[in-house]
């Protein structure tokens, strides 16, 4: 059997949370949910289209995120 090929994504947005409610709080919001695939308790791909406006949501629940590339 041959091993799964393995796919690079370059320019994908990825979150990393430190506590998981704060994801399950975007995924439970109808703004942000349809953007974001969960990829474990803490971290998330983005929709690149989506980046600014969960930025924008982000600092609207209070939260100071730090964009680490661009």
């Amino acid at each position: 059997m041959p091993a799964p090929t393995a796919i690079l994504h370059e320019h994908l947005p990825l979150i990393v949370v430190a506590e998981s409610w704060l994801l399950d709080v975007l995924l439970a919001d109808a703004t942000t949910a349809p953007h974001l695939i969960r990829l474990d308790a803490h971290a998330a791909v983005v929709a690149p289209a989506a980046l600014e406006p969960l930025l924008a949501r982000l600092r609207a629940l209070g939260h100071t995120p730090k964009v680490v590339a661009e």
